[in-house]
């Protein structure tokens, strides 16, 4: 029993620290390719409708409800907006999986960091559309 690694009933944490990290380098990768592949067909669909993505006015305007259906009408602004919008949403994304795996290995302080990052950003959020609106 002597060098057997540990108290007996001990259960061992499901994710460590190495095991979240990866899981968020994935996260951030897939999510990475996913907004360069939706900005390349926004940026291809406007060249094939002969609007130059470097020089055409004024930026689409942004509205969220109308992004999903952009993107069925196969409308390049809505790919450019659906892009940007996943840029926008992987630095969230990786808080809220390092907060879970920080629940996950029991660590309530780092936990509770990610939470009140989370809130400051949802805050943040909350007033730029605030002050926009």
């Amino acid at each position: 029993m002597s060098g057997e690694g540990g108290a007996v009933g001990r259960t061992q944490p499901r994710l460590d620290a190495a095991a979240i990290e990866a899981i968020i380098a994935r996260l951030l990768v897939v999510g990475t390719y996913l907004a360069m592949a939706f900005i390349l067909v926004g940026v291809l669909g406007m060249l094939a409708g002969s609007i130059d993505p470097m020089n055409h006015g004024t930026p689409p305007p942004f509205d969220l409800s109308r992004v999903p259906g952009d993107v069925i009408a196969l409308r390049p602004e809505g790919f450019l907006w659906l892009g940007i919008g996943t840029v926008i949403a992987l630095p969230i994304g990786r808080v809220v999986v390092a907060g879970v795996g920080f629940l996950a290995t029991q660590d309530r302080r780092l936990a509770l960091v990610s939470l009140a990052v989370l809130l400051v950003v949802t805050v943040s959020i909350l007033a730029a559309l605030g002050l926009s609106g």
